[in-house]
C-alpha cells in the first residue's frame, strides 16, 4: 500500500470516528401522535335556531401532529436544540393551522442541562399552554369542556409566530419566563362598535407596523402541588391604516391567569380565575360570535385556532373548577365547570349572557402509548349569546408513537 493510500484510508477512518462520536452525542427523534373518532353535537340558539351532526372527527382529545425534534450537547452544561411539528386532519389527511408545514412548533433555541431553564426562537406558545395544560383536568382538548373555553391564551391550538422565549429556573420547581412577539400571525380583527374589520396575519419585519404580543408566565411545582400564574398583552398594529380609532385610542388587549392543582392522592382538584380587557385571544366561542354575529354556525363551532378580536368595550372575568379521579393505574375520570362571565359594554353580540360550561369525561390506556377517551359537555350561552345552547359527546382512540 503507498503513502498516498495510508493517508487516504487514515483520514476516512478519522471522518468515520468523528461522525460515531458526534452521532452518540447529538440525536434527532421523529415522533407523532394520532387521535381520532367520533363526535356528536347539537347547537340551539334564538330564533329557534337548531342544528346537530354526527361523524368521524380528529384530534378530540389531542391535535393529530407530528414532528422532528433534535438536541446537541454543545459544552460546559450547554444543549443546542430544536423542534419542527405540524397538525393534521387524521379523517382527510389535510394539514391545519392554515396550511402550514410545522404550524404546531417551528423554533431553534438553547438549554441548560441541570435546569429547566431555555432560550428558544421561532413559532411556539405563549406561557399560558404551557403552564395551565398540566393544571386543566382535559388537558387542553375535548373542545368546549376544556379550560380554554373560558381562557383564550391558554387554548393548547394557541401559537405566536416570531416569538421569543426565555425561561430561567431561578430555584428548584420555580420557572419565570417572557416572551416577545414580533408579529403573531393570528387572524386579527377590529371591533369599531358596529362592525368587525380584517386586518389580516401578514409580517413585514417593520417595529410598529404589526401586531405584536408580550408574553410572561411564572409557575411553582413541588411535590402534590403546583402554582401558576401569565399574562399575555396584544398590541394593534398602529400603522394599520384599518386602525379604527376607538381602538387606536384605547388599551391593548389584556388577558392574565392564576390558578393551580393540588394532588391529594385519592383525587386532584383544579382551579383558576382570570381576566380580559380590550378583546380577547382566541377564546374558542367568542372567536367567530364576536365576528359573525348574529347569526349562529355549527360548522363553524368546535375550536380549533380562532383569532385576536380587538374590542375595547369587551372585558370579561373567567372561572374555572375541576378534579381528576384516578380509578387505577389505567383509568381516570376527569370534570370541570368553566365560566366567562361578560362585565363589558360590547355590542359585538345580542343578548349578551354569561357562558357556562360543564364537562365530564373518562380515559382508559391500554398501553403507555395507547387509550381509548370518552367525554360530554354542555354548554350555557356559549360565545356570550343570551339563549344559546350546545351539547357536545366524542368518543375515540389516540396512539403516540
Amino acid at each position: 500500500m503507498t503513502h498516498a493510500k495510508k493517508i487516504k484510508l487514515g483520514l476516512v477512518a478519522l471522518c468515520v470516528a468523528t461522525s460515531q462520536s458526534w452521532a452518540q452525542q447529538a440525536s434527532v427523534t421523529l415522533y407523532g401522535l394520532i387521535d381520532g373518532g367520533i363526535a356528536y353535537q347539537t347547537l340551539t340558539g334564538p330564533n329557534e335556531y337548531s342544528q346537530s351532526r354526527l361523524g368521524l372527527a380528529s384530534g378530540m382529545q389531542t391535535t393529530s401532529r407530528w414532528g422532528m425534534r433534535g438536541q446537541e450537547p454543545l459544552g460546559n452544561g450547554f444543549t443546542a436544540n430544536f423542534q419542527l411539528e405540524g397538525s393534521l386532519d387524521v379523517t382527510n389527511g389535510a394539514a391545519l393551522a392554515n396550511g402550514r408545514l410545522f404550524g404546531t412548533q417551528s423554533w431553534v433555541g438553547l438549554s441548560k442541562n441541570d435546569s429547566a431553564g431555555y432560550f428558544r426562537v421561532g413559532r411556539q406558545s405563549g406561557y399560558a399552554p404551557e403552564f395551565f395544560l398540566p393544571i386543566d383536568p382535559f388537558r387542553g382538548g375535548l373542545g368546549q369542556a376544556r379550560m380554554a373555553f373560558a381562557f383564550g391564551s391558554a387554548n393548547s391550538n394557541t401559537k405566536y409566530s416570531n416569538l421569543i422565549k426565555l425561561m430561567v429556573e431561578p430555584a428548584s420547581g420555580l420557572r419565570v419566563g417572557a416572551g416577545y412577539s414580533f408579529s403573531p400571525q393570528m387572524n386579527t380583527y377590529y371591533f369599531d362598535g358596529a362592525k368587525s374589520i380584517g386586518a389580516g396575519s401578514d409580517y413585514n419585519d417593520s417595529t410598529t407596523n404589526n401586531t405584536r404580543l408580550i408574553t410572561l408566565g411564572v409557575s411553582y411545582n413541588k411535590g402534590p402541588l403546583m402554582l401558576a400564574a401569565t399574562y399575555d398583552q396584544v398590541m394593534p398594529n398602529g400603522a394599520d391604516p384599518r386602525l379604527p380609532s376607538n381602538i387606536a385610542n384605547s388599551p391593548n388587549i389584556r388577558e392574565w391567569i392564576v390558578g393551580g392543582k393540588y394532588d391529594f392522592g385519592a383525587i386532584q382538584i383544579s382551579a383558576a380565575v382570570g381576566q380580559n380587557k380590550g378583546g380577547a385571544i382566541n377564546v374558542q366561542g367568542v372567536s367567530f360570535t364576536t365576528i359573525g354575529k348574529p347569526t349562529i354556525d355549527i360548522n363553524s363551532w368546535g375550536g380549533g385556532q380562532g383569532a385576536i378580536i380587538f374590542d375595547p368595550n369587551m372585558n370579561f372575568n373567567s372561572y374555572m373548577l375541576g378534579f381528576t379521579l384516578p380509578i387505577n393505574s389505567a383509568s381516570k375520570i376527569f370534570s370541570s365547570w368553566t365560566r366567562a362571565a361578560n362585565n363589558g359594554t360590547t355590542k359585538a353580540n345580542n343578548n349578551v349572557g354569561a357562558q357556562d360550561g360543564y364537562g365530564i369525561g373518562y380515559q382508559y390506556d391500554f398501553t403507555a402509548r395507547t387509550n381509548m377517551y370518552v367525554a360530554t359537555s354542555y354548554s350555557i350561552n356559549p360565545g356570550f349569546i343570551a339563549g344559546t345552547t350546545s351539547f357536545y359527546v366524542v368518543s375515540g382512540l389516540r396512539h403516540r408513537f
